[in-house]
């Protein structure tokens, strides 16, 4: 007997809805799996682009430096640098020599300086006079107090004559400069002597024919190796190896000459590396388990759809088996007839990841074989599928037509604790987290690494709270045939189909109030921790950027086009109380404030006019006069729990104009709410000496932060998925029992029920699984988040901490779409009754 094996795949369109939502539930499936691979080596690759981007871009390749050698050892240095670097791969290499710092003479006068040599140099110098390379560069700050001009000679007449006056290279420094900005900027606050500017020779070869005998021992010497950064955690551990065989090889060939000492070669961006591999493997830990959660609900979904494709069939398989056909043979037709559309589905679920990667991961950038990993994922997850199709239909089969009973399958797994078992992982993983020591670097902690089995914690909770839902709602479903409650025929309708249908009731809600509380979650403590990098960053810094600038200009005042956007602000530290000395009228428009309202902080401020000198005291400062040096006596008027700069920790500000003397106070800074670039490029044309700029984007390391946050971005897109989930559970739900409610509801609405009640009960009965899911997984996320914030902030010591963010448009929102997939759902289940044909059902 041959069996119409063949036409399975042709059968299946006759029902669409069924396809359709196998499609879905495989999509989903393959989405959820593959995204998790990407996201995981996305974050990777993140990591290692802002540690680079951290990183001076010449001190990512490894880097070679040596002080106190002679002109002579660092030409051999450059020479067998350049070597090791070319065997490593490194094509390029920038090498750079310098004088030691002296009053070298130049006609008579003798200004602090040191003559250098670095490859591309005159290119990367703003000329102001002159420009021909056969001579030495002279900065602008040297030639104004040494009197020297285009064409003169230093050491006597032995230098070549000075062919150009160029701009000073100010901080901070551009790109090619980054990594000899200690050697070339002069840091006016060190002694006298210790750094200068530097007067540039054209060649190598005129450095050390010039400048060999009087430098002695002292020259320094650097070699960098420029290179692309790299993207990916495999191009960052290449480099990596690459850098460690230049290392190695410059270190053993100056060993052998006996002058390993001389120098030192580094790989500094090593360590960044082992970080960003760690952050990678800390995602993936962290989502894994929600991952496999979210898998075992897909399978959970096609399993249901299994179901209703047999009840769809029932009269078929019946007659297949009577004609011979076993429950293994009926368990290949479902997987023949619906294998189109999962795989059709798996495919459009990769292609969906991977498309989707920059909505849903911090990068797009992967590495080799990634998406190949991804691909067997959902191969996998594709197999899983079928097996469950397979699987359901042939026990199905064997219980319906060879058992002789429709007896239930064993049940045992309902008395398994489960929501004590999640519970008491989230109680461990809770401690680890509690318990987590704080790593101390010369004396200051630092940002508390990322723990894949603390960043767990909020999802068990929510995961326990979907559990113990689940078992108070299947309880109360089990004792509802005692309920009467006909005077209100419409709840007593919804909750009879309710207990009538208890298992995909349950099942609807474990995932609904999955979806909802991982959703809140992820967005709440993902928003609370780029919050609180954005203000610790704020408060550290003071504004969005900050320079120091040289007290006569601070107290003569800022030229138009600086007084735009900055203000002058005066900084003095008394043990561990700051300071401030700011200017009421411009300092709210420049200063970094957070959410706090300008016209607020300005009137705070406006308070500190007055007579005598009066002062906003920040943190646990006394409330009473305190003398304070270089200020002077200062009364609070008035008090803020934070403040720009200070923090929340203890210090006063007061108004520049109340200072009895502005020139007692020796650092003065202009903060500004541009970027750094603009308030650097003002001051340089204003012609302002600057130095320690400072901006609010660098100013604390975010990697720590960042990890928290992709790792509940990562759960907020699984929420969405789940959320996708729950509804086409409730669709599904509703079309595997459409027959028997079209029957049911037809009887009762010409034995008189009325179509309002009708509806009324619908609503009531998918309202109340919608409603229960929002309302228990909203309160677990927002509990879960305010809870988990704080706990996961990676620096806690510096204040705020982070906090839960305003989630109530999040959940305004949910409730909404909520409402919406109920109506329409709703609105389907009647339109099967009111338009049902009783006869035919019957019939049927």
């Amino acid at each position: 007997m041959q069996l119409p094996w063949r036409a399975a795949p042709r059968a299946a369109v006759s029902s669409p809805l069924t396809v359709l939502v196998a499609f879905v539930a495989a999509l989903l499936l393959s989405f959820v799996g593959a995204a998790a691979v990407l996201h995981a080596d996305s974050a990777g690759s993140a990591a290692v682009a802002y540690q680079a981007g951290r990183l001076c871009g010449q001190t990512v390749p490894p880097v070679v430096d040596g002080n106190r050698v002679s002109v002579a050892d660092a030409n051999s240095v450059i020479r067998l640098s350049v070597d090791e670097g070319r065997k490593a791969g490194f094509t390029t290499a920038i090498a750079a020599v310098y004088s030691p710092v002296r009053q070298w003479d130049f006609n008579g006068p003798h200004p602090w300086s040191q003559f250098g040599y670095r490859d591309g140099a005159m290119d990367n110098l703003r000329v102001l006079e002159g420009g021909d390379r056969n001579g030495v560069w002279v900065p602008r700050s040297i030639a104004d107090d040494a009197g020297i001009k285009l064409g003169d000679r230093g050491l006597n007449g032995t230098l070549p004559p000075v062919t150009a006056i160029y701009a000073d290279v100010s901080d901070p420094v551009p790109a090619y400069w980054c990594s000899e900005q200690q050697r070339i900027v002069p840091n006016p606050l060190a002694t006298e002597g210790a750094t200068a500017a530097v007067i540039w020779f054209p060649t190598l070869e005129s450095f050390t024919t010039t400048m060999g005998p009087p430098s002695g021992n002292a020259a320094a010497v650097t070699v960098r190796f420029p290179a692309d950064p790299p993207t990916t955690t495999d191009a960052a551990a290449a480099l990596v190896t690459r850098g460690r065989a230049v290392v190695d090889g410059v270190t053993a060939r100056l060993r052998a000459q006996d002058k390993a000492r001389l120098v030192i070669a580094s790989n500094y961006f090593a360590k960044p590396v082992e970080v960003a591999r760690s952050a990678g493997s800390t995602v993936l830990g962290a989502v894994l388990p929600l991952t496999v959660i979210s898998l075992l609900v897909g399978l959970a979904g096609v399993g249901a759809v299994t179901v209703q494709w047999v009840q769809r069939r029932q009269a078929e398989l019946r007659l297949l088996w009577a004609r011979g056909a076993g429950p293994v043979a009926l368990g290949w037709r479902a997987v023949l007839e619906l294998a189109a559309p999962l795989l059709v589905g798996a495919v459009a679920g990769l292609v969906a990841a991977r498309a989707t990667l920059s909505w849903y991961a911090p990068s797009t950038e992967l590495t080799g074989g990634t998406v190949g990993l991804a691909a067997l994922v959902a191969a996998g997850v594709l197999v899983a599928a079928l097996v469950v199709v397979g699987a359901v239909t042939a026990l199905r089969a064997h219980r319906e037509f060879q058992s002789g009973t429709a007896r239930r399958t064993s049940r045992a797994w309902r008395f398994v604790p489960w929501e004590l078992i999640t519970a008491g992982l989230a109680y461990l993983a809770w401690a680890r987290l509690d318990s987590t020591p704080t790593k101390l670097q010369f004396g200051q902690p630092l940002p508390q690494t990322a723990d894949a089995v603390g960043l767990a914690f909020p999802l068990l909770v929510v995961l326990t709270v979907a559990l113990v839902t689940v078992r108070l709602t299947r309880w109360g479903l089990r004792a509802a045939h005692r309920a009467n409650l006909w005077r209100f025929p419409a709840a007593h309708l919804a909750l009879r189909r309710l207990a009538a249908a208890a298992g995909s009731a349950v099942g609807i809600l474990l995932v609904g109030t999955l979806a909802v509380g991982t959703l809140t979650v992820g967005v709440g403590v993902a928003d609370a921790q780029s919050e609180a990098l954005d203000t610790k960053s704020g408060l550290f810094v003071g504004a969005e950027s900050t320079a120091q600038i040289p007290g006569r200009v601070a107290l003569a005042g800022l030229p138009p086009a600086l007084a735009e956007h900055a203000t002058v602000v005066g900084v003095v530290k008394n043990g561990q109380s700051i300071v401030l000395a700011v200017d009421p009228a411009t300092f709210a428009r420049s200063a970094w404030l957070g959410d706090r309202d300008p016209d607020d902080v300005a009137t705070q401020l406006s308070t500190l006019a007055g007579p005598g000198q009066r002062a906003l005291r920040v943190g646990s400062t006394p409330d009473r006069p305190v003398e304070l040096p270089r200020i002077g006596t200062v009364r609070p008027v008035s008090q803020v729990p934070s403040f720009p700069l200070i923090g929340t920790g203890p210090g006063y500000v007061v108004s520049r104009a109340s200072l009895a003397d502005p020139e007692d106070i020796d650092v003065w800074q202009v903060w500004s709410a541009e970027p750094i670039a603009r308030l650097v490029a003002d001051l340089d044309a204003a012609g302002i000496h600057h130095l320690h700029s400072r901006s609010k984007a660098l100013a604390l390391d975010g990697l720590p932060f960042l990890t928290v946050t992709w790792t509940f971005d990562f759960v907020t897109a699984l929420g969405v998925v789940l959320a996708i989930v729950a509804a086409a559970a409730l669709v599904l739900a509703v079309e595997v029992r459409r027959r028997q409610n079209a029957l049911a509801g037809a009887l009762a609405t010409r034995m008189g029920l009325r179509q309002r009640t009708l509806v009324a009960s619908h609503l009531t009965e998918l309202g109340s699984l919608a409603g229960v899911s929002v309302a228990a997984g909203s309160a677990a996320g927002a509990v879960c988040a305010a809870v988990s914030a704080p706990m996961l902030d990676p620096s806690p010591w510096l204040r705020p901490v982070a906090g839960a963010p305003d989630l109530v448009p999040l959940v305004s929102t949910t409730t909404l779409v909520a409402a919406a997939v109920v109506a329409l759902v709703c609105w389907s289940a009647v339109r099967s009754v009111t338009t049902a044909r009783v006869g035919e059902l019957i019939r049927g």
